[in-house]
């Protein structure tokens, strides 16, 4: 859990750099490079391609926003014999093909039982902000018509549920899986079911900004790297379906011998599948996602009616 905080904080700085560059945006000093206004994106079959001059062409990949590429055909400088370095921002605007990208998501989970959260009565009650959703897709973005896009792709989803109370125990003996409290232990840390999934969702998403990103590339000898910023608002919803991979509770507790902790991959009666709606929205940088599942965590019979439920935010 420790790498999955660190992993979030290095976003959230690389975040705030990508915002504070923006603001502090200078030219190079080569004054002479002529700044270009609107770039057209041009995707290629099997590839994603951004036509930025007569000769270069560069893949993106979305994650975060970043491109690097390394080019032996640079503008050289003749009169120093060296070549040069240049900032350049311009507009991308995607009206026709798809991108493709990765994208990182990161969000905190809960149940529902019966439209509402479970009560503190219940052994199941989970932490609302020590539960947690992660996400890594391999996503694509297709222009379907006008501000009509399709977002869609495939990837890993991990539900992670720390319960309230550290002593709870997950019990599938007798037929059916059963909460119950241990009384044995006498210090209890932590006590969390995790369940992995492979998943596929294909949103419709309105984007009144047409596509369009800022981007800004510097480059230094053979060494390119750029920033890319959404702008404009976008909102789809659409559904999503995920197949099971894996389930696992872990308990960590005190006893006379220190700190010990229980790894249990039994059976938990978890359904296989998966399949919900899902709701998005972005305001030029930022976008969220809320997740609802329509069919529960557990198998009918075999354990209490929760329904997931996510929020959190699009990397």
């Amino acid at each position: 859990m420790k790498n999955i905080y660190r992993a979030i904080f290095v976003c959230i700085v690389v975040c705030f750099a990508t915002q504070n560059a923006e603001a502090q945006w200078r030219w190079g000093r080569y004054d002479d490079f002529e700044r270009l206004d609107t770039i057209v994106s041009i995707p290629k079959k099997n590839h994603n391609s951004l036509y930025i001059s007569d000769n270069d062409f560069y893949i993106r990949m979305s994650f975060l926003g970043l491109e690097v590429e390394v080019e032996d055909d640079w503008d050289y400088d003749w009169r120093s014999r060296r070549r040069r370095s240049r900032n350049v921002e311009y507009i991308e605007q995607h009206d026709h093909g798809t991108l493709r990208g990765f994208n990182f998501e990161y969000g905190i989970m809960n149940f529902l039982q019966n439209g509402e959260f479970p009560s503190s009565s219940d052994l199941y009650q989970v932490k609302p902000l020590g539960s947690t959703f992660v996400g890594l897709n391999w996503n694509h973005i297709t222009h379907m018509s006008g501000a009509l896009y399709l977002d869609w792709g495939a990837g890993l989803n991990w539900y992670n549920y720390k319960f309230e109370n550290a002593a709870t125990r997950l019990d599938p003996n007798g037929g059916e899986l059963n909460f119950v409290e241990d009384l044995n232990i006498n210090s209890a840390i932590k006590s969390k079911l995790k369940v992995t999934y492979l998943n596929f969702q294909a949103i419709p998403m309105f984007d009144f900004g047409r596509g369009k990103r800022l981007v800004r590339v510097y480059e230094e000898d053979d060494v390119r790297v750029a920033f890319s910023a959404k702008r404009g608002v976008r909102v789809g919803i659409g559904p999503y379906v995920g197949l099971r991979l894996s389930n696992k509770a872990k308990y960590i507790f005190k006893d006379d011998d220190g700190r010990d902790k229980v790894k249990d991959k039994g059976g938990f009666f978890v359904n296989d599948f998966r399949y919900g709606m899902r709701f998005q929205l972005g305001i030029n940088g930022f976008d969220m996602f809320v997740n609802y599942d329509f069919n529960e965590l557990f198998e009918d019979g075999n354990g209490p009616q929760l329904n997931p439920v996510s929020i959190g935010v699009i990397f």
